[in-house]
């Protein structure tokens, strides 16, 4: 039987390098263990620049820009929409493309790798979180401690946080679906 637990698990507690790469690892160890794993998070391919962040899809394996060149000596938000709105229909397409196959969702975790600004104010990933939560999928990310008060009332009681570890991740996992982590 499994524990009552939040549908959603945000990650807080560590630099943005380093819970990107625990969702990755997340999803890596899910995939490993039969979970089927939907979504996107951040790949700094080697030697780039943190400009040169993508959105990897978890599905495809498409990548997305998050950032886009603004010019020499540009001041302003260098954040892609473009490149955010694709990576965003990419999972809705994943999660339509889950729910048409049918059959139990509890094996399917849906990894957004983050709540920010953009999504704050209705943008971003938004609607991949929309999308996530009406097709009653459980979902992983990370949101950004300067929108904390935007995200507890994006998501109401859906959600909790935890440290960013991996043992965090494996004890919501596992109350989720009834197979506790020892």
């Amino acid at each position: 039987m499994a524990v009552e637990r939040a549908m959603i698990l945000a990650l807080q507690g560590a630099d943005r390098e380093r819970i990107q790469s625990l969702l990755a690892e997340a999803a890596g160890q899910l995939k490993a263990s039969g979970v089927r794993v939907l979504g996107v998070v951040e790949h700094l391919p080697p030697g780039c620049a943190h400009d040169d962040v993508l959105l990897l899809d978890l599905v495809s394996g498409e990548t997305n820009r998050l950032h886009q060149n603004l010019g020499p000596g540009a001041a302003g938000c260098s954040l892609d929409p473009a490149g955010l709105a694709a990576a965003s229909a990419g999972v809705e397409r994943a999660i339509a493309a889950r729910l048409d196959e049918g059959g139990d969702l509890s094996d399917t975790v849906v990894i957004l790798s983050k709540f920010g600004r953009q999504e704050a104010d209705g943008r971003g990933l938004t609607s991949a979180f929309h999308a996530a939560v009406a097709a009653e999928m459980s979902v992983l990310t990370s949101v950004s401690p300067t929108v904390r008060a935007q995200w507890d009332g994006f998501v109401g009681d859906l959600a909790e946080i935890a440290p960013a570890s991996l043992r965090a991740v494996e004890m919501w996992w596992g109350c989720l679906t009834g197979e506790l982590a020892g």
